[in-house]
């Protein structure tokens, strides 16, 4: 389920709004080691700024 999330907020990373909305998604459907997962990936992926940008509660 991580690789899939990781590949639809791949997909959806051109728009901050999609990008939040798939993103809570995540957080809502995979298990708590896999979120902080995500989150690092996010970080690595897209930069700090961005994904706090899309998601104010992600830091």
């Amino acid at each position: 389920m991580l690789e899939y999330c990781k590949l639809i907020l791949e997909k959806v990373s051109f728009d901050v709004v999609l990008f939040r909305r798939e993103f809570r998604k995540a957080l809502r459907n995979l298990l708590p080691h896999e979120v902080q997962d995500l989150k690092q990936w996010c970080i690595t992926t897209f930069g700090l700024a961005y994904c706090v940008a899309a998601d104010p509660a992600f830091a």
